[in-house]
């Protein structure tokens, strides 16, 4: 369990951006979805600017968005779990760690903080999730963007026909390609790796101080909201150590209706403080 505990916590601080924590329900009834159209224009012949254009154009709006799958931990200690993921656009995340069925463990993130609760030991961090992203900026929709190996730009949320003029494209090696935006943050840059078939494989944020993120995508398929990534590996620098994240989803459910509840745990629980955390790994 301890170590079920430490993969919840590192899910937090490696991928999430949060919120002010609400304490009701967020109740999604959305319409039925409508379908996609395939592209099939031949990726690899088309020039830099029509490539940019192609992917801006692929990655399709969603409403919500659930999901079963697996997380599997790895660094000084190695873990893998059962997990389920919802996703309201723009507005939530909820990822359930689950025992045999049974939830363990939750994060809730919304607008601008993170709820952790830890159900085992009867405890919840509820912090602004600053504390965890290492300045990065991002709103709750371009952490859903991080999740999927969707590309994002940071003043105008998930790349589309209407900001690509805001971002840019390089080639690198062998056909593969670079976007990035026009103009980066001032404490940080961040870029996405595009392979030939114009999917993108890899977000990499490099900040001036301190430790680079990436995370590395595969099993990408193309959904009701394009190409999405079904396995994501997030490698980063947590408490001074080195740990990797490999998510894995399945049954994704596009636009179906669900309930996340976003309140915080009644009084027989114990708040613990952001330095509180470290000691989460070692208990029993």
């Amino acid at each position: 369990m301890t170590r079920l505990l430490a993969a919840t916590i590192l899910l937090a601080a490696i991928t999430l951006t949060g919120c002010k924590t609400k304490k009701d329900t967020i109740t999604v009834n959305p319409k039925q979805p409508g379908g996609i159209t395939t592209v099939t224009t031949p990726t690899d012949t088309l020039s830099l600017p029509d490539r940019l254009k192609f992917i801006a154009n692929r990655q399709a709006t969603w409403q919500t968005l659930q999901a079963g799958g697996n997380v599997k931990l790895g660094g000084a200690k190695s873990l893998a779990a059962n997990m389920q993921l919802r996703m309201v656009r723009d507005k939530a995340i909820y990822i359930s760690i689950r025992v045999l069925g049974i939830e363990a463990a939750k994060i809730i993130v919304d607008n601008d903080s993170v709820l952790l609760v830890d159900k085992f030991h009867k405890r919840y961090l509820a912090e602004p999730v600053s504390m965890l992203t290492n300045g990065l900026p991002a709103t709750v929709g371009m952490v859903q963007d991080i999740f999927l190996g969707r590309a994002f730009l940071l003043n105008s949320g998930t790349l589309n026909n209407s900001n690509k003029r805001a971002a840019t494209i390089t080639s690198t090696e062998a056909g593969n390609a670079r976007i990035q935006p026009e103009k980066q943050p001032e404490k940080f840059a961040y870029n996405f790796d595009i392979n030939t078939r114009n999917n993108i494989i890899a977000l990499n944020v490099i900040p001036q101080k301190g430790t680079p993120y990436k995370a590395s995508y595969s099993e990408i398929q193309n959904t009701l909201a394009g190409p999405i990534a079904h396995q994501s590996l997030l490698e980063a620098h947590i408490a001074g150590a080195d740990f990797t994240l490999r998510l894995e989803m399945k049954n994704l459910q596009w636009n179906t209706a669900f309930k996340i509840d976003t309140s915080r745990p009644g009084g027989n629980y114990k708040r613990i403080t952001p330095k509180q955390l470290g000691s989460m790994f070692d208990r029993d």
